[in-house]
């Protein structure tokens, strides 16, 4: 009786490096692999067809570099429940901020399924670029929460697979700060940490971490709902409010710009109260300054004179299909699996990334994950992230805005004509 085929191809794994390899892996030969095939051998007719019709299928994967080993084994499990895929696959190492840049340059050698964030699925949507996901999602609806689902669903369909929330919270150094101090950024500020220490880090000159005090002003991007592509309040009064306060904290000796990880390398190094990130850099806080780290929204901050709470975008992490491959079907099902409760789990010890799932994430596991805790706490505080084709034109020219005020380009004096000139280049047409 014919059994299905599972190829075998060398395994490499080094960074920058792929892993190439037929499902089942290198040990094609061995008792497991044996053992793995009988299991999938049937006595009747009907199987026997169908593993006639077996489908040699070719993949290619974009992961973050830290899912590599992961998703080589998320891929293995999907291959021994399905036989009606011959799946050879290779797995590159590809970060979810670069894969949508890379899809858009060369749509025909870019993989058939990589990580994306949400806020970007809207315009690859609009592109052409991204295949819906039809089959299989139907077993994950109900246990996505309704602010996931909307933001991967563009005119009724849905283009990717959520798993993560993507957000940031903030850090803080127990020894630095108590629980009450860090519920407020301006008396965060006014502390005395000493000489050679820094108080708070973020990152003014990342347009994915500067709105947080527009936002939390009340100012809004592509309107309420975030469909509204010619609507940006930035330059309002409020919004000027938010600029001045970017001004101020710049200019602040206790402020330290996290560029090119400056304010993870101070927080860990024991020399900064606090700093914004995810929950993707807790195994590195924790392994550098152990029961010390403390994980916690946002705080709120006085602009223009009153305190507000900052609020940022929240989008997901999701894995997408390009809308060329050759391999829809086999696709489809292999992304939805890769967001599984069993691939979430996987995910979330391995490397801490909180699954999006209620089953998983309101389990008693997680929920006392202070980390966890931290990421789901500013996730009520954040601002759906737009997930319009627009938001491609927000990108840019917020990071100039920020790097501007950073480097002192921008005062108060012509604050408001830089703002002027953030939203017209916001809402007018930048790209095609």
């Amino acid at each position: 009786m014919e059994m299905k085929k599972i190829g075998a191809l060398a395994m490499t794994a080094m960074l920058g490096a792929s892993v190439l390899t037929g499902c089942g892996g290198e040990n094609a030969g061995s008792t497991s692999t044996a053992a793995n095939n009988d299991s999938k051998t049937s006595t009747t007719a009907t199987d026997t067809a169908a593993q006639t019709e077996t489908q040699k299928v070719e993949l290619k994967i974009w992961v973050p570099e830290q899912e590599v080993a992961i998703t080589d084994e998320m891929v293995k499990k999907f291959d021994a429940a399905h036989d009606e895929f011959d799946i050879t696959y290779e797995i590159a190492v590809v970060g979810i901020d670069e894969a949508p840049q890379a899809l858009e340059t060369d749509a025909d050698t870019a993989a058939d399924i990589f990580y994306t964030p949400s806020g970007g699925v809207g315009d690859l949507a609009g592109k052409g670029l991204l295949l819906p996901i039809t089959k299989d999602f139907d077993t994950l609806v109900a246990d996505l929460p309704e602010s996931a689902i909307n933001a991967v669903t563009i005119d009724g369909l849905t283009y990717a697979v959520p798993f993560s929330p993507n957000t940031f919270f903030m850090y803080y150094n127990k020894d630095l700060f108590t629980e009450e101090e860090v519920k407020n950024l301006d008396t965060m500020l006014a502390k005395d940490l000493g000489d050679g220490m820094w108080n708070f880090s973020t990152q003014l000159t990342n347009s994915w971490y500067s709105e947080m005090f527009f936002l939390g002003n009340g100012t809004t991007l592509f309107g309420a709902d975030g469909k509204d592509e010619k609507e940006c309040s930035f330059n309002n009064a409020n919004g000027l409010e938010s600029g001045k306060y970017m001004i101020e904290l710049a200019a602040n000796p206790k402020y330290l710009e996290d560029a090119d990880g400056v304010g993870g390398n101070a927080f860990k190094e024991g020399k900064l109260g606090a700093v914004t990130s995810g929950a993707w850099s807790a195994p590195e806080f924790r392994e550098a300054l152990g029961d010390k780290v403390g994980a916690v929204a946002l705080p709120v901050a006085n602009i223009g004179g009153k305190e507000v709470q900052l609020s940022n975008f929240v989008d997901f992490k999701t894995i997408t299909v390009k809308s060329n491959t050759q391999y829809p079907l086999c696709a489809q099902q292999l992304a939805v699996y890769m967001a599984s409760p069993e691939s979430c789990l996987t995910r979330y010890k391995e490397q801490g990334d909180v699954p999006v799932l209620k089953s998983l994430s309101e389990s008693a596991e997680i929920a006392s994950d202070i980390v966890a805790s931290a990421l789901n706490d500013q996730a009520a505080n954040a601002t759906n992230q737009p997930s319009i084709p627009k938001m491609g034109d927000y990108w840019d020219p917020m990071k100039a805005f920020g790097t501007s005020v950073y480097s002192g380009e921008v005062t108060e004096a012509n604050l408001q004509s830089q703002l002027d000139a953030l939203v017209d280049s916001i809402t007018s047409t930048l790209t095609e």
